[in-house]
């Protein structure tokens, strides 16, 4: 019997091809593991940035139903093309704002669908470029031509003809477009300033106002303590003025130095307590408000400008001077409010006020 040679067994060729196969097997899973890795991280970060999106979505969303609670005003004249003044679209935009709330003697008025007037009236201005801008407060007790009556007092336009009247007035006065109005109502002020965390001020001495102390130098206020440094009894309208002017300028920073307002959660509980507090034109959409709110923290720093028109003596009156106003009204029309004050420093509003 013939054998057959144990080399030529039948399948030792085969087998003998096994371990080039292996290594090419072998070679080729962790291939698959890493595409497979590849093809679940790439899934993953797009799960998460889906994720991201319906988030900041749902937030902005949030946001836009949060503005919309704002009340709206009915305010004739704004952005109209007949007038006193002609717009261009390289404008700035010009704010009018006005205060209510309490009355002469800082106590709180009663509850009405019209606040009394606070005295706080000045225009809000943000540069065409939407880099810079600036404040500029309006002496309520000014005498000012009224269109269509005699001469008043400024604050007196307001009561008279209401936002309309006085937008018509400080366009005159100024030459300037006011493209919208917003009145901010103190009596509900206590909820912005603890949205934010508290704000700081400037008291440069010491003072008591409703059993609650302020120590000379920076002090930190909570709502309440907020509503009393706004709501001091004894103070002149002119001091009061200057104080609610300090307090809106302390919330503008701390929204500012904090960007409160580029989270949109944030800016839903920042926007929750204003709406009870703001009160603007008819004309302002929501998607205006929120675009302000985030140029507002280019005022509360070096690109802003605080300042006060500046007035003088005319008997018993008081007036805005003619030569360096009508230097002033010219700024906010070219947006040049900071070379202003630079060369007419004495019209800065001061941080420490009384």
């Amino acid at each position: 019997m013939t054998r057959t040679p144990s080399g030529n067994k039948p399948g030792k060729h085969a087998h003998s091809a096994d371990p080039d196969t292996s290594a090419a097997a072998g070679a080729d899973q962790p291939a698959r593991r890493k595409r497979r890795g590849t093809r679940v991280a790439v899934l993953a970060a797009l799960s998460v940035l889906v994720l991201l999106g319906a988030t900041v979505a749902a937030g902005f969303a949030v946001v836009n139903n949060m503005a919309s609670n704002i009340p709206r005003l009915a305010v004739a004249r704004l952005d109209s093309s007949t007038g006193p003044v002609t717009r261009t679209h390289a404008d700035g935009q010009t704010i009018l704002i006005t205060g209510a709330g309490f009355g002469p003697t800082g106590s709180s008025a009663p509850g009405t669908s019209a606040p009394e007037p606070s005295g706080l009236i000045m225009l809000l201005h943000i540069n065409a470029d939407k880099k810079a801008g600036g404040v500029v407060s309006l002496p309520p007790t000014a005498v000012v031509a009224v269109p269509g009556h005699r001469t008043m007092q400024l604050e007196q336009a307001l009561a008279l003809g209401g936002p309309s009247l006085l937008v018509q007035t400080v366009e005159q006065l100024t030459g300037a477009p006011v493209n919208h109005y917003a009145r901010i109502d103190f009596q509900h002020v206590a909820a912005v300033v603890d949205a934010v965390g508290g704000v700081y001020v400037n008291v440069p001495e010491q003072d008591t106002s409703f059993s609650y102390t302020f120590h000379v130098g920076i002090n930190h206020l909570d709502g309440v303590a907020a509503l009393f440094y706004v709501r001091q009894q004894s103070l002149t309208e002119t001091a009061r003025v200057l104080r609610q002017q300090s307090l809106i300028r302390a919330i503008l920073r701390k929204l500012a130095s904090h960007r409160l307002l580029a989270n949109p959660v944030t800016m839903f509980h920042v926007l929750s307590a204003v709406d009870s507090m703001l009160a603007v034109d008819s004309d302002f959409t929501n998607s205006d408000i929120e675009s302000l709110a985030l140029q507002l923290g280019t005022l509360s720093g070096p690109d802003g400008t605080f300042l006060t028109a500046p007035t003088e003596a005319a008997g018993k009156q008081v007036i805005f001077n003619p030569q360096i106003s009508a230097q002033l009204w010219q700024a906010i029309r070219h947006d040049s409010i900071a070379a202003f004050a630079q060369q007419y420093p004495a019209t800065l509003t001061p941080v420490a006020v009384p």
